[in-house]
């Protein structure tokens, strides 16, 4: 089994360690609606696909609340990784976009897949899911070097 895999498990056994940081199947589970331990960065990412899911049916009038409330989240992930991630190394490359910036866009993926395409044909579907696993491995890219202080990303916004 994978660390992944295995810190998968242990966060929805329940026994999960809470300054894990969540491996992308997880992350991707729970925009989708799988409920968890309680880990602040999932919950985090389940109320943003959330805040999608509302934004969805929402006049663009009345959106800024809403997207207010998603900064608010993304801002959140970014200082929990920056207390649970090590500080870089001196020499390192920088990701063009913050861990919680990602998982904003995974959420609004798996949202977009989940509801928004939800009758639509599968070939549509397919291809809008393999758009959520790319984001997904990028998500486990960016974590994987920060983890290991050998990536960095930008300043939060």
């Amino acid at each position: 089994m994978s660390e992944t895999d295995e810190r998968a498990t242990r966060a929805m056994s329940g026994t999960g360690d809470h300054w894990l940081v969540p491996g992308k199947e997880m992350v991707v589970a729970v925009c989708g609606g799988l409920t968890h331990d309680g880990h602040p960065m999932l919950d985090a990412a389940g109320q943003l696909a959330r805040l999608h899911e509302i934004r969805e049916r929402t006049p663009l009038s009345e959106a800024a609340g809403i997207d207010r409330r998603r900064l608010q989240l993304v801002r959140s992930i970014d200082r929990w990784m920056t207390l649970t991630t090590p500080v870089p190394y001196h020499e390192v490359g920088t990701f063009d976009a913050t861990v919680g910036q990602v998982v904003d866009r995974l959420a609004e993926r798996v949202t977009q897949v989940c509801v928004t395409l939800a009758y639509a044909p599968d070939s549509v579907v397919d291809t809008a899911w393999s758009r959520v696993y790319e984001l997904a491995d990028a998500y486990q890219d960016l974590v994987d070097g920060l983890c290991a202080g050998t990536h960095r990303v930008p300043d939060a916004c």
